[in-house]
């Protein structure tokens, strides 16, 4: 099973929310993907790809 996961984050940053659900995440098992979008998202991106447990970090970059 894959669980999606959609990134929270503000000014560059990921929330802490995102970390805690894919946490969560990990406990039901499976691969887990993060969805970031939102305007210059690459930085996010970025740093949703280095949690640790992330298989995929799918991007949806536009104004």
């Amino acid at each position: 099973m894959t669980i999606l996961v959609l990134a929270e984050h503000e000014g560059g940053a990921l929330k802490a929310a995102t970390l805690n659900t894919v946490t969560a995440a990990s406990k039901i098992g499976g691969e887990i993907h993060v969805l970031v979008a939102g305007s210059g998202v690459g930085g996010v991106a970025d740093a949703a790809a280095r949690i640790a447990g992330v298989a995929k970090v799918l991007t949806a970059d536009a104004a």
